[in-house]
């Protein structure tokens, strides 16, 4: 019974059955078999046999922690097996002591045997510490062998063993290795790097989170925390609640000796975390960059052909992201992602939809187990919404050769699951090979075999169902009735195109490529700069713009409409003079047939404004050559009040001038969108390296005060301003522990630390409040730490006792998903983007789906290959048709995906809506959930 039970509790039987611990199951299960059939014939064999059922101990000892690689641990095994020897070689001389003495010698003996396994005990101890009192002394022949090979091992094995124990009780406590035994059949990931306690919380919360229970029970999962630190005791209560599945050992990454003890080349995936709170970023992106080196050395050498192990590092720079180190080992499994950037982007593209950095990072966080919840409640709705995630979906052969939006339709009226991107194979005509891609919403696109779906679900249940969904179902289902019999010809084709006029973009010819999203280093431009034939101040460069002041089509050289038709504004006539300052030169033109000199290459690239409209960060070196123009630019640009004829966009920074305000700045400049005014109010005037950085776009101001005053705050337009962004920066810390009584020689509790950044933001957001009011809805606040969102209006929490008790004790931070200034999209915090590293274990796509949802990827998807020639689909956001209003969500889905093209994913919530305290973010609601006349929709188009 019990061989059977374990091969049935087995999630690969078949693998169970043939390894190591299933034959010593069959093997110590066979005596008891043969006992039952015949006890007359119990042969001496079948006795040896039981022996094997101690063996399994082992295996009991391995699942409840007690053998493993901390130096306690392997102490405490090497002790047991040195008891263990003397009592087995005991055992064994009672037994040859007996049945190898002869007939008269046996019948003499008592039936414990000639010698008892006591004194059998005592023999072996005395004659491995080589005493030997000879009171009692083998008398067979067999015996004397016993006691010979007995002494032979006091004389060498031994003497290893007390040497090996004596080393480890000298090493550090956490000084072991990782068993290779314990991830057969299993993934392996690593987690090295600076590692914080709230950083190690969040990724075994999601790694071991029970929505990946499916997956985790078909492939288990293991992890090791290398650190050079010995664990705190919080962490160890962290380790303590994963069962032995999370291990922790002292090293480093920079060794390879450390990546030989926990087994590096076996891992899946090995993330190196960077440290948020250093106070020198760009030192810790270059000890970023040793480590990644150094473990891509060791784990994905040359020489190693058998296995790829996946490294995901985190930097802290965009400029360390683009290194040129990382060129040649992309192909090698080196992926680098930069949170911070996707922070600003996010931050922008909140201005202009609602939510999107709650809707994004919510979208790839995994839940929290809740025990209760109000019925028809905003709770239970955005707890609906936390609920969703991204999952991989496998198309049955029912879905095969029927176009994308169908599918779309089919899965949600089946299975209320949205199909919104595909992984597709397809042809990269840039670097003519077959790569695969991630497409958002790719209409039109037939379904193969070969690509992958990307559904927005509640569990991996819903896609499993979806794959194994048959072919005679397909034939029967009511949806395939009505598209085939219920549409007219001409309907159906309105249908399978849309009626968005994609197509007209395709057809008008223009094949000119914008540059907008290739992060193109100088370097690299200036290359091919001087191999561009026909260069000329008249014609346009390879950057897609003129070196005059408009390009052909009208457009002005950042890609936006010229100033007599911007809603927000004119552009500036200082920037208008730098560009033809740095950018023309008609006396050369056509001077060049065959390509520009390094010189002139030179001097055009190191212009300020930057010649072309590539959006690229100044260099350097052009901030540093050009800052009496840059500092002209932003006299110029300083205003005393802001008195604008379009409404604005207010940051308001107190303490530091935002290092990356550039990508912030950057995503508000879109060609494709409407552009408003940015006024940026700090109580310091930047410096030319600064305001170079942010003074290349047009229509951004500054204004000298500080936003802690509320008298600042209105000259700044706080009631005129369509949005006002307060971005944090990382300083000084804030001590919260307090002083007082304390007993010497005892550790301090760890107490959570602020910054004065996230105290300033605070306020500021509290004198917004009282001048434009709550109910406005105007502000999106930066925050340095999370714990930091609790303090902001309105206040909400979701009481830990409604939490399922191990989900809260794993991951207590992930309550702040649940407050009020969150849900709205107003609060925001980079620490919660580490879910781009986290879901990238699950989902390799992840970075590649939030760049298209933010900024729209730069390539979409025709006839089976990429095409660059318009911008992909994104987020947008939309009010809700009035003809939907009142009506199911259901109704609202299926008429926008028919009528207007468009995919929904979600309904962003007004204040007041079932009683919530402010608007809300509604991830795939329910088909049966109404529309009200407020909500705005969550559209890819």
């Amino acid at each position: 019974m019990r061989l059977l039970a374990a091969v049935l509790s087995e999630s690969a039987r078949f693998n169970y059955i043939f390894s190591f611990w299933g034959l010593i199951d069959l093997l110590s299960a066979i005596p008891i078999i043969f006992f039952a059939r015949s006890a007359n014939k119990n042969g001496q064999f079948l006795k040896l046999l039981q022996f094997l059922r101690i063996v399994r101990i082992i295996s009991l000892m391995n699942k409840l922690g007690i053998v493993g690689s901390t130096v306690l641990q392997q102490i405490l095994l090497l002790v047991t097996s040195t008891f263990t020897a003397v009592f087995l070689i005991a055992g064994i001389l009672q037994y040859v002591e007996y049945h190898g003495a002869t007939a008269s010698r046996r019948a003499e003996c008592p039936a414990e045997g000639c010698i008892n396994f006591w004194d059998a005990i005592f023999f072996v101890i005395v004659t491995i510490s080589t005493v030997g009192y000879g009171d009692i002394t083998p008398k067979t022949s067999l015996g004397q062998v016993v006691a010979i090979c007995t002494i032979i091992a006091a004389l060498t094995i031994i003497p290893i063993q007390i040497g090996k124990i004596t080393y480890l009780a000298s090493r550090r406590p956490y000084g072991g290795s990782f068993n290779e035994r314990k991830i057969t059949n299993s993934r392996y990931i690593i987690i090295g790097g600076s590692i914080s306690f709230q950083a190690a919380q969040e990724c075994l919360a999601e790694f071991f989170n029970p929505t990946h229970c499916q997956d985790l029970e078909t492939y288990p999962l293991r992890v090791t925390i290398l650190a050079p630190f010995s664990p705190s005791f919080e962490l160890k209560q962290l380790l303590s609640l994963y069962n032995g599945l999370v291990e922790f050992i002292e090293g480093s990454p920079i060794r390879q000796s450390d990546l030989n003890r926990v087994s590096a080349r076996r891992a899946s995936v090995f993330f190196l975390l960077a440290d948020k709170d250093v106070e020198d970023r760009s030192l810790e992106d270059a000890a970023q960059m040793v480590k990644a080196l150094a473990v891509h050395r060791y784990c994905n050498d040359i020489g190693n052909t058998t296995h790829s192990t996946r490294i995901i590092v985190e930097v802290l720079e965009p400029e360390t992201e683009a290194s040129a180190v990382w060129d040649f080992t992309e192909n090698r499994g080196i992926e680098v992602i930069c949170p911070i950037k996707f922070h600003f982007k996010m931050i922008a593209r909140s201005c202009v939809v609602k939510g999107l950095y709650t809707f994004i990072t919510n979208l790839f966080t995994s839940e929290i187990k809740m025990k209760s919840l109000p019925e028809n409640s905003f709770v239970s709705e955005y707890f609906h919404s936390f609920d969703n995630e991204v999952y991989p979906l496998i198309f049955p052969k029912a879905c095969w050769g029927m176009l994308f939006e169908e599918v779309v339709e089919f899965v949600f009226e089946k299975y209320n699951v949205v199909l919104f991107a595909l992984d597709v194979e397809v042809m990269d005509q840039e670097i003519q090979q077959r790569v695969r891609k991630v497409f958002l919403y790719p209409k039109g696109h037939v379904i193969d075999g070969d690509d992958i779906g990307l559904v927005i679900c509640g569990d991996l249940g819903s896609a499993y169902a979806i794959s194994k969904y048959g072919d005679h179902e397909m034939e029967n289902n009511r949806w395939v009735r009505k598209k085939k019999l219920g549409l007219s010809s001409k309907e159906l084709q309105k249908y399978r195109t849309g009626a968005i006029a994609d197509t007209h973009a395709e057809d008008s010819g223009d094949d000119t490529h914008i540059s907008y999203d290739k992060n193109e280093s100088i370097e690299s431009r200036m290359r091919s700069e001087i191999s561009t034939r026909g260069f000329s101040g008249r014609n346009s460069s390879k950057h897609g713009s003129s070196h005059h002041g408009s390009t052909e089509d009208g457009s002005t050289r950042h890609g936006s409409t010229p100033r007599e038709s911007s809603k927000h504004g004119s552009t500036e006539d200082a920037l208008e003079a730098g560009y033809a300052g740095a950018g023309s030169d008609d006396e050369d033109g056509g001077a060049y047939p065959r390509g520009v000199t390094l010189e002139r290459a030179t001097e055009l690239l190191l212009s300020w404004p930057p010649v072309g409209a590539s959006f690229v960060q100044p260099h350097a070196a052009v901030l540093e050559r050009r800052q009496d123009v840059i500092l002209h630019n932003l006299s110029e640009r300083t205003v005393p009040v802001v008195s604008l004829p379009a409404p604005h966009i207010l940051v308001c920074c107190q303490s530091h001038w935002p290092d990356n305000i550039f990508y912030f700045v950057k995503e508000l400049r879109r060609p494709e969108f409407a552009n408003p005014p940015i006024v940026i109010l700090h109580p310091n005037e930047p410096t030319a390296t600064q305001w170079g950085k942010v003074g290349i776009f047009h229509d951004v101001f500054f204004l000298k005060g500080s936003p802690i005053y509320e008298l600042d705050l209105m000259r700044g337009g706080v009631l005129q301003a369509e949005k006002v962004v307060i971005l944090g920066f990382h300083d000084a810390s804030v001590e919260l522990s307090g002083e007082g009584m304390e007993e010497l020689g005892k550790a301090k509790r760890a107490v959570p630390s602020a910054q004065r950044s996230d105290v300033d933001n605070i306020v500021i957001s509290a004198n917004v409040e009282r001048l434009v009011g709550m109910e406005a809805g105007v502000m999106i606040i930066d925050m340095q730490h999370t714990f930091a969102l609790y303090y902001l209006r309105p206040k909400f929490e979701i009481q830990k006792k409604h939490v399922v008790r191990t989900d809260y004790k794993r991951n207590p931070e992930a309550l702040v998903h649940f407050g009020p200034p969150y849900m709205e999209g107003k609060a925001v915090s980079s620490l919660l983007l580490g879910f781009l590293l986290r879901s990238s274990f699950y989902n390799r796509n992840t970075v590649s789906i939030v760049e298209q949802l933010i900024e729209g990827g730069g390539h979409t998807l025709r006839k089976g290959a990429m095409s660059y020639k318009r911008p992909g689909r994104m987020l947008q956001q939309m009010e809700a048709p009035k003809e939907f209003w009142n009506k199911s969500y259901g109704d609202l889905f299926v008429g926008l995906l028919r009528d207007k093209g468009v995919l929904a994913l979600g309904l962003y919530r007004a204040q007041g809506t079932l009683g919530a305290p402010t608007a809300y973010v509604f991830t795939n609601p329910m088909k049966d959930t109404i529309v009200h006349d407020a909500d705005l929709v969550y559209v890819i188009s």
